[in-house]
């Protein structure tokens, strides 16, 4: 009886230590999707900045929107790590 307590205790720790590695992963996967999501919005960004380089208002109206998405990437970012789940 008492091998058998101590099996569902072995095993009910095994399960919550699993758990908290699990969170530990989602949340270093979630910082590295944002952060590999940003940098390749950066060489989008670059690359549109260079193909309109000589006509800075297309330049604006074209390359704004990577501007947007990189801003609301910084928000999500800092939103995560002032809730402290996140970098």
């Amino acid at each position: 009886m008492i091998l058998v307590r101590c099996l569902c205790v072995a095993v009910i720790l095994t399960g919550m230590v699993s758990c908290q590695y699990y969170e530990d992963y989602r949340i270093k996967k979630g910082t590295a999707d944002i952060r590999e999501e940003t940098a390749d919005l950066l060489r989008a960004y670059r690359l549109c900045l260079q193909r309109y380089e000589a006509e800075p208002p297309k330049a604006k109206e074209y390359c704004g929107p990577y501007t947007q998405s990189l801003r609301e990437i910084d928000i999500k970012r800092e939103t995560l790590r002032r809730d402290g789940r996140g970098e």
